[in-house]
């Protein structure tokens, strides 16, 4: 026999009437469970996503510093072969002057030749004595050969102790005169353009060594020849 329709409906109406308070509590407990599941794969998916960006800018820092890192080696290996590359030419340069008297290094980016007052003046004065021009033709010829077009910085020093005897007004003023007569042999005598040539004195204020001992006032009595890029 068929049920009639107003069974059916109160029978739906009344099934949820007739659960237990413990069926009830179960469905609760089993939906809380889902929605507690639910919330913890989201927040998985929160570090997941958390993690990715925090990787990806790791690796951007990376890639950075790993850059950087190649580019400051490139630059110290052309810097360490400038250096060598300059450290040849000076080796190249007090070669082909050995035995003049004149005596070759590297200062900075400048090579630099320095030409005893022992060499190059008598004592206290500023004219240049036969081995001092013997030394300047050398310099010259290698100068010309090698350095072309390069500007020439003729620099006078002395020793500290004050010019009694010689005429001189100053140290300084006896530095700048024994420049002065170099620049101007180099210039009238053996060819370097006088373009190139530029003249200082510097009197005892530049010196190489301590004026406490003889050997110091010595090295300190001298004329350089810097020689720019």
């Amino acid at each position: 026999m068929k049920k009639s329709p107003l069974i059916l409906a109160l029978t739906a109406i009344l099934l949820p009437a007739c659960q237990s308070p413990l069926d009830q509590q179960i469905i609760e407990d089993q939906d809380a469970q889902l929605q507690a599941q639910h919330e913890s794969q989201r927040r998985m998916q929160r570090e997941i996503e958390r993690a990715r960006i925090q990787n990806a800018t790791l690796q951007e820092q990376l890639d950075y510093e790993q850059s950087r890192t190649a580019e400051m080696e490139s630059r110290m290996r052309a810097q360490e072969a400038a250096l060598a590359e300059r450290d040849a030419e000076v080796e190249k340069l007090a070669g082909r002057l050995r035995g003049t008297g004149v005596d070759v290094e590297r200062r900075g980016d400048f090579i630099v030749l320095n030409l005893p007052s022992g060499l190059t003046f008598p004592s206290g004065k500023a004219d240049l004595t036969e081995s001092g021009r013997e030394a300047l033709q050398a310099v010259a010829d290698a100068l010309n050969a090698d350095y072309s077009g390069r500007v020439l910085w003729v620099e006078g020093h002395t020793d500290n102790q004050q010019p009694k005897k010689s005429g001189w007004q100053s140290n300084l003023e006896l530095s700048v005169e024994r420049a002065m007569n170099v620049a101007e042999y180099m210039q009238s005598e053996l060819g370097v353009p006088q373009e190139h040539l530029r003249v200082s004195g510097h009197g005892e204020f530049a010196p190489k060594a301590g004026n406490d001992t003889p050997e110091g006032r010595e090295a300190n009595r001298r004329v350089e020849i810097l020689v720019l890029n």
